[in-house]
């Protein structure tokens, strides 16, 4: 391969796809690291508001990535759409584990994108609402009922998103580590 071929192989499929999914791990460990700098820098509800507005920005921008790494996948490895006479061989073949992989990623950060994180931020909001009413800080002694069931809500929320923002990460740590064998 000629120097200038080297050089233009990022702009071939293969590049693109290799770029593409360089991208999407690197947006989710630093959404992981920013995100833990900002908390320990910001207050607390200011941290809140910011994350309430980059979370949609993220995982849009994750889901659009992995969906791209998906379907230039599909291109590369068409056989591994199956038809109702070919059953599906996802399992049998390093390509169709990495579409596990891939798919194993972008699900759940669409499930991020759409659901949890709308949830986590809309309670979020209300408990902050709350602990203005009361006067107090959520992980004050005597808080109200009402604000002992927001916060056993969003810590669920919270620690679903986290769990499915870590999945999506092993699903794309895995696919890097697939695609160098």
């Amino acid at each position: 391969m000629s120097i200038f071929q080297s050089a233009l192989a990022p702009f071939s499929v293969k590049g693109f796809y290799l770029i593409t999914w360089a991208t999407a791990l690197g947006t989710n460990v630093w959404n992981t690291l920013s995100g833990y700098r900002t908390y320990k820098t910001l207050p607390r509800q200011t941290f809140g508001t910011l994350q309430s507005r980059l979370q949609p920005l993220y995982f849009t921008f994750t889901s659009l990535a992995t969906a791209t790494l998906m379907l230039t996948h599909f291109y590369f490895h068409s056989d591994l759409i199956s038809s109702p006479k070919v059953p599906p061989h996802f399992t049998s073949s390093p390509e169709g584990q990495q579409a596990l992989l891939i798919i194993g990623s972008f699900v759940p950060q669409l499930l991020n994108l759409l659901v949890v994180s709308p949830l986590a931020s809309n309670v979020m909001f209300e408990r902050h609402r709350q602990e203005r009413v009361e006067g107090k800080e959520y992980d004050e002694p005597n808080v109200s009922e009402d604000l002992q069931k927001l916060n056993k809500k969003f810590s669920i929320y919270h620690g679903i998103a986290s769990a499915l923002n870590t999945i999506s990460f092993l699903g794309l740590a895995g696919l890097g580590l697939a695609v160098s064998q």
